[in-house]
């Protein structure tokens, strides 16, 4: 079978390697993997046309998951009339971006807009829910999505089947790389972080027959360097849950936990050789005080069970 992945660096806020979307080429047309947020759209329009390919002749977008770093600009590709298939918890959403847009304003507040640009519904008949296992064939390939919770309860890391090396879309279910590094940033965020959930999936990934992950965030991790990865994946995840949990119980205000946090991630980053200047671009404020909220959600949800999200 004919195929080729492209990836198109959306270079997010002027930061190359920061969110990508995949494009792959089949026999019969072209899929996209990743919207990317909304105010990237005319990044994203050139990177298709510099492949040949116009955005509306898309084949079906697939969505890892509904956060706006991934699926901001999906109306952008729906009111083209191209398909769209997302986890069946986070289809409504798309639809109706409500609450959507209300959880993302509370985390970025007056930034939302310089962020992620604009947030529009999807026609519901471009929107198709699928589950853990379905397939979804189109431009003559078949992608089987396999259900990655734990950073959202709507993740789905989408296999590419019949591809040479093995490849699989993870979305954020492998983590962030810094562009050029094998250095892991997590992302944590809240209302739907499940640090023993994303454990098993981080199992599935490793005991899957995959030899190359495509990162939404950071690039590729092929064959050699994937289980080291996803054993390193394995500890950070631990490791930013105890520490983040540590200021939690230690640490009476935001900005001390912002501080100590960002201190031990930085140390963690220099120990693999990377400058605080790189570490800067790629680990944001934002993404600090995120992983804080994400972890106390998590815990006062573990805490308190019978609490709704």
């Amino acid at each position: 079978m004919s195929m080729a992945v492209h990836e198109i660096d959306l270079n997010y806020l002027g930061v190359p390697g920061a969110i990508a979307a995949w494009a792959v080429e089949g026999p019969e047309g072209w899929v996209l993997i990743e919207a990317g947020p909304e105010r990237n759209w005319p990044e994203l329009v050139r990177g298709l046309e510099s492949l040949g390919v116009s955005p509306g002749d898309l084949s079906a977008l697939l969505l890892t998951h509904i956060h706006l770093d991934h699926a901001g600009g999906a109306w952008r590709l729906a009111e083209l009339g191209v398909p769209i298939h997302v986890h069946e918890r986070g289809a409504h959403h798309l639809v109706d971006p409500t609450k959507l847009l209300a959880s993302a304003t509370r985390i970025y507040g007056d930034d939302m807009d310089r962020l992620w640009g604009q947030l529009k519904a999807c026609p519901a008949h471009t929107v198709h829910a699928v589950k853990d296992g379905d397939v979804i064939e189109t431009a003559g390939l078949r992608f089987t999505a396999v259900e990655t919770t734990g950073h959202a309860s709507h993740h789905i890391a989408w296999s590419l089947e019949e591809s040479s090396p093995a490849t699989v879309f993870t979305g954020d279910a492998a983590a962030m790389l810094l562009p050029g590094t094998k250095w892991i940033s997590l992302p944590m965020p809240p209302p739907e972080l499940d640090p023993e959930a994303w454990q098993n999936s981080i199992d599935r990934l490793d005991g899957g027959h995959w030899t190359r992950l495509c990162l939404t965030h950071g690039g590729t991790v092929e064959a050699g360097d994937l289980p080291h990865h996803l054993e390193n994946l394995r500890i950070a995840l631990q490791d930013h849950l105890s520490c983040i949990q540590r200021l939690l119980a230690d640490e009476p205000d935001e900005a001390s936990r912002m501080r100590l946090y960002r201190e031990w991630l930085l140390e963690s980053a220099q120990e693999s050789g990377i400058e605080e200047a790189l570490f800067d671009q790629y680990v944001s404020k934002g993404l600090l005080s995120m992983n804080l909220s994400g972890v106390a959600r998590f815990k006062a949800q573990k805490d308190h069970p019978a609490k709704k999200r």
